[in-house]
């Protein structure tokens, strides 16, 4: 039997680790092709309300006031559902609701709507039931993630304030992403800050764990 030199042994040794290694920092990301066929799927969320005026949220300030961030799987699209908003005494909006009441006007009642999803993890904040509810203003349809049953997405949420929405959770596109095939995601809103085309960059297209150890980084910041 022949001796294979060591020098030989260890250059093939380089190799194949140095493959490996490129092997990994390909499939950290999608590659741009499959990123457009994804898109037809699962697009981006554009647009605002044309009675609305709206800013764009970075991901790091949804977070903070946010209860979780959760990996879910959409069951099911509720029927749309009113909710009356809460306004606190003392506040412009409580004084106006206040004076409402008084003229016996009845209180604006928004219509939302609701998916009813699995909650297959919890990465940060609070434990949030197997099965829940999340929610968005109707004003946004056509602007708000459109889910479909089966899609499964990583959202930031927060708990519902009003009788109507307790046990449920609000969620917003500046905060939530698809994950696609797999192990990889694509943001729901890309946004035209600095700020947010800086963080998309970081997680649009790239793996799954690259955004929930992102996620983990700003909760504990």
């Amino acid at each position: 039997m022949k001796k294979i030199p060591l020098t030989i042994l260890l250059f093939s040794l380089v190799l194949v680790v140095l493959g490996c290694s490129s092997d990994k920092q390909i499939a950290s990301s999608l590659s741009d092709e499959r990123i457009v066929e994804l898109r037809t799927e699962f697009p981006l969320s554009q647009g605002n309300p044309s009675l609305a005026q709206t800013v764009d949220v970075p991901f790091n300030q949804i977070l903070e006031m946010s209860d979780s961030v959760v990996i879910a799987e959409v069951i099911k699209q509720n029927p749309n559902f009113k909710s009356t908003l809460t306004a606190e005494p003392g506040t412009p909006e409580g004084d106006a609701a206040e004076k409402d009441k008084a003229r016996g006007i009845e209180p604006y009642k928004p219509t939302f709507v609701s998916y009813e999803v699995k909650v297959d993890e919890v990465i940060v904040g609070e434990d949030v039931e197997d099965t829940t509810n999340l929610f968005y203003n109707a004003d946004f349809i056509g602007i708000e993630p459109d889910l479909k049953p089966g899609m499964k997405i990583v959202a930031s949420v927060k708990k519902g304030t009003a009788p109507e929405q307790q046990g449920s959770y609000s969620f917003t596109r500046y905060a939530t992403y698809y994950v696609v095939d797999e192990n990889y995601v694509l943001s729901a809103y890309q946004g035209e800050s600095e700020e947010m085309k800086s963080f998309t960059k970081q997680t649009d297209g790239k793996t799954l764990n690259n955004l929930v150890e992102q996620v983990k980084e700003l909760w504990m910041n």
